[in-house]
This record gives structure tokens, sequence and C-alpha cells, in this order.
């Protein structure tokens, strides 16, 4: 495993975020992805919800705004939570659908997602919970939108506790000794100093290394993959809801020059994100001068579709 060195104080912020999240891990019920990017359940309650994250050095993109990802999983937990709170019973949600409106605002600073449970699909054969959001920070909106939740049981022989809410880390945790991790949370540790040794030499940011996205432009679109691990998986081993938005809009954005900025996305889950890789590949259906649309496409194991999204873009003034 490798050894901790003399940090910057960045790097060092990072690093303790990455150990938080750890000791908050060994916590049953909620997955690492969340309890690393310090997500807070502020308020729990189906007519509103409110879940909110700090856009810190440990989930900023090169542009110092909050990684498409990262912001995707708070997007994602709010919405969910504001169905999870209205059940009287823990239960597996899986996203169905998911629609993002972007309003141009950086994705900086306090991130507070605020939630309401819209109750449910009539007549379905299952019980289908819809919810809606909107995020802002101190400037603003920064997006809105909505999404569509299935309730199912826990998988054979998995128990679901209550997600209970929490802000930061838990009271009075250590930071956990390297020579307590376990194998996967050692690889987590590894993949982090790995990350914060890239992101040194100038190549992309520590979140974009961290998570790992591989893109490739090609004729028609780009691709983008995703190696599944600890670091981006949820409790039963698939990639995470949010996460796996953010795979596609990586392949998506990498379509397009650079003076494209996301405006809107819808997002449509398929199946669970399950596969050793997963792949994107995003095709651009429309570019004019103002407005663009991309198609993306992630499959998993077996080739199996696992999400589809299209997301529009507006191009921005060049700096």
């Amino acid at each position: 495993m490798t050894s901790p060195t003399t940090l910057h104080p960045a790097r060092d912020a990072i690093l303790t975020q990455v150990l938080h999240g750890l000791e908050r891990n060994r916590v049953p019920g909620y997955h690492f992805p969340g309890n690393f990017l310090g997500l807070s359940f502020d308020e729990l309650q189906p007519e509103r919800t409110r879940v909110s994250m700090q856009a810190g050095p440990h989930c900023v993109d090169r542009n110092g705004e909050a990684d498409m990802s990262a912001f995707c999983v708070l997007a994602d937990i709010a919405l969910a939570s504001a169905v999870r709170a209205a059940l009287q019973r823990s239960m597996r949600l899986a996203t169905v659908s998911l629609q993002m409106q972007f309003t141009g605002l950086p994705r900086q600073g306090h991130l507070v997602a605020s939630s309401t449970f819209n109750g449910y699909f009539h007549n379905g054969r299952a019980q289908q919970g819809l919810s809606r959001f909107s995020l802002s920070n101190a400037a603003g909106e920064v997006c809105f939108g909505h999404g569509a939740f299935m309730v199912l049981e826990p998988p054979a022989g998995f128990k679901l506790p209550r997600m209970l809410p929490h802000q930061g880390p838990l009271p009075g945790a250590p930071l956990p000794a390297p020579d307590s991790l376990n194998a996967d949370e050692a690889g987590i540790l590894d993949r982090t100093h790995a990350a914060l040794s890239t992101a040194q030499t100038g190549s992309g940011s520590f979140i974009e290394n961290f998570w790992g996205f591989t893109t490739r432009k090609n004729r028609d679109g780009a691709s983008a993959t995703l190696k599944n691990g600890s670091h981006v998986a949820n409790r039963v081993g698939h990639v995470q809801g949010g996460i796996l938005i953010g795979l596609a809009e990586a392949a998506a954005r990498a379509a397009l020059p650079a003076h494209w900025a996301a405006s809107g996305l819808t997002a449509c889950y398929l199946s669970p994100g399950e596969g050793a890789t997963l792949t994107a590949r995003a095709k651009t259906i429309h570019q004019g001068s103002r407005t663009a649309v991309v198609h993306s496409i992630i499959t998993g194991a077996n080739r199996r579709r696992v999400l589809e999204t299209v997301a529009t873009y507006a191009a921005v003034e060049r700096a």
C-alpha cells in the first residue's frame, strides 16, 4: 500500500476527506461515494428534504466547479431521500429516470439540494415514487429537476438499515489508521495517492483522476470508460446512479468543443451498473451555432445497456 507522504495543505485536506469517508463508510447502510463527498442530510421529511455538499478541493474539476459526477450524486441522493423519507420501512430504491435543467450558474460553494416527495405513479404494478428538487448555492439556483424511483425489496440476505442524517465526520470518530484498513479501503487509499500524484503533474483535477474516467473522441462523438470498484459503487457493488450520469455526460462533453456547457440532461436507467468496466458511447445528434444535443448509451457486463441519456448544451462565450 502507498505510504503517506508530507502533503501540500490542499492534498492534506483531500486525504483527510477520503479517510473520513472511509470511517463513515464503516457504518452500514450508506455507500462510499456519498460518505467521501461528505453529503450532509440536513432535513429528512417527505414535504421537505435538504441534502448539502461543500464543493471543496476533493470534488472540484479543473475549472473549480463541483465535478459533474459529484454534483449528480448530490441530485440523485436528494431526490431519492425525499421518496425514502415517505416510506414506512427500509427499502431499496432504483432510479428509473432523472431530469436536470441547469441555469448556467457555476457549481461552486456550499450546494444545497431541496427536494419534495410527489407521491407515487398511479395504477402501476410496482410502487414508483416521484420527487422534484432545486439545487442552489449563495449565488442562486444552479439546477432543478425531477426523478422517479422504483421501490424494491432488499436483495436476499441483505438488510438495509434506515438512512440516518449526519453532518460531516461522525462525532468523535478518529481517522482510520493505515494498518486498520481492509482490502477495499486500502485500495481506495492507494487510488487516492495515485490521483493526487497525477493531479500534481497538471493532468486533470484530483476528482477526475480519482473516479478514473478515460475519454476518447471518435468520428461520430466520443466514449468514456470507468473501471467499477468500491470508490464508485453502492453497497451491492453497482456503480452509483449519479456517477453513471457523470460518466455519460463526460462522454457527451468530450464529443463537443470546449466552448459548450451542459444546459439540460435527461437520464433513463435500464439496468443496474454491473460489470468490471462500464463504457459510455456518445453520439452528437445536433450541433448548431447556439445549441447542441448529444445522445449517450452506457453498457456494462455482457454489453447490457445500463443507462441512456440525452444532453443539451449551450454555446458559451469564449474566454
